[in-house]
């Protein structure tokens, strides 16, 4: 009976020390302001990629907050917008207004394009320069922003049949990022599942809505902790355990951010693998599967291909560097295919990166990339969307003529 009490009393001790550390511990990170992340309520991508301008959506996984408004400052600045269709963009009629041509572009956060003023976009810059298109005189332009955050081309698919065809656009612009929209577009190789995908059935491509019942540790691996599988209560009630996740989520970031290193530069290779294959293949079906739609419609198709930054780093030096650290041989290669499958399929493509290439080496100047963010890399910075702007409308309006 004795050492049963001992050991009672040895584990109240322990209990008691535990408790008490705990109880420091608690008091003492919220003395000191130290703040962690609390659980995440549900899966989705509002909370994978926090803004207060994105929400999630059964459909497309997630999309712009209708109405949403404020400022984002982590790269570049400026103030955000979003009208109640869910538009970075004015409110626009459905209804077609006579003489009008009407412009859709489809794409992801380059588009959408958060890190500048409205007045800077490519589509801005797009409607300006389309003034002065002959073949557009008497003709109101309209380029209308469908952009969001992280969107792939599977996304961008489902958004011209559930929102864009609703304004009866005369030209369908798809803007495809290089840097990762065919990894958006694979299951396999894309970290975030909370999105739909396309897939293969009887030889036809189909949406994959099984996002949908995604539990919550298994929508991220990249984003989800060990934490977030605790209680709720416990979590949010817990200083301790914040601190935690954070650090935990830290090392995730950490690790994402080496494997999107060597995964991204994969996009500069002939594909040899199966899953890689297979992305590809889904991309280029899926874009011909965009331009059939869309001339089905009766109306004009061009694909825009957004260069990666690493493509168009003014240093050439610096560019050999990647291309030797990765076994590169051809920076081009996938703006090379894609003008290979627009050949096949009989669209128009527009490929950036060799015309950014050039300039920025001339000039000496980067068209990626902010002051207090990473040089020449990320987003467009002004200087980048002015001159993606001018080619594109240039593009429109020898497309026009014929």
């Amino acid at each position: 009976m004795g050492k049963r009490k001992a050991w009672i009393l040895n584990l109240g001790l322990t209990l008691g020390s535990v408790f008490f550390g705990v109880f420091i511990g608690e008091i003492g990170l919220r003395l000191a302001g130290i703040e962690g992340l609390k659980k995440l309520p549900q899966p989705g991508h509002g909370n994978f990629s926090p803004s207060f301008y994105t929400m999630s959506h059964p459909d497309l996984g997630w999309t712009n907050r209708p109405g949403a408004s404020g400022w984002w400052r982590q790269e570049g600045e400026a103030y955000i917008k979003i009208n109640i269709e869910g538009l970075r963009d004015e409110i626009y009629p459905k209804t077609k207004g006579k003489d009008t041509v009407r412009i859709a572009v489809l794409g992801d956060s380059f588009t959408l394009a958060v890190q500048v003023d409205v007045e800077q976009t490519y589509w801005s810059t797009i409607e300006k320069e389309l003034q002065n298109c002959a073949e557009l005189q008497g003709k109101k332009v309209e380029v209308m922003n469908f952009g969001v955050d992280g969107y792939g081309t599977a996304q961008e698919l489902l958004m011209l049949r559930e929102k864009v065809w609703d304004y009866n656009p005369d030209i369908v612009i798809l803007s495809f990022f290089i840097g990762n929209d065919i990894i958006d577009n694979s299951a396999q190789l894309e970290s975030n599942h909370y999105r739909p995908f396309f897939v293969y059935k009887d030889g036809e491509l189909v949406p994959d809505y099984s996002f949908r019942n995604l539990s919550l540790e298994h929508s991220d691996r990249y984003w989800i902790t060990a934490v977030d599988r605790l209680p709720s209560g416990l979590v949010n009630h817990s200083r301790i355990l914040q601190v935690a996740k954070k650090a935990e989520r830290d090392l995730k970031q950490k690790n994402l951010l080496q494997h999107l290193n060597k995964l991204n530069a994969k996009n500069f290779r002939e594909p040899t693998d199966p899953v890689w294959q297979e992305a590809w293949n889904i991309t280029e079906d899926l874009i011909t599967l965009m331009n059939q739609e869309v001339q089905q419609k009766n109306a004009e198709f061009l694909l825009v291909t957004i260069a990666d930054p690493m493509q168009v780093h003014p240093n050439p030096a610096f560019r050999q560097s990647f291309m030797d650290t990765y076994q590169i041989e051809d920076l081009f290669y996938p703006d090379k295919r894609l003008q290979k499958l627009s050949d096949r399929e009989g669209f128009p493509v527009l490929n950036l990166a060799e015309p950014f290439q050039t300039y920025s080496e001339e000039n000496q100047v980067c068209l990626h990339g902010f002051e207090k963010a990473v040089p020449c890399a990320g987003h467009w910075n002004p200087d980048g969307h002015q001159f993606a702007g001018k080619l594109i409308a240039n593009q429109l309006c020898q497309q026009v003529k014929k």
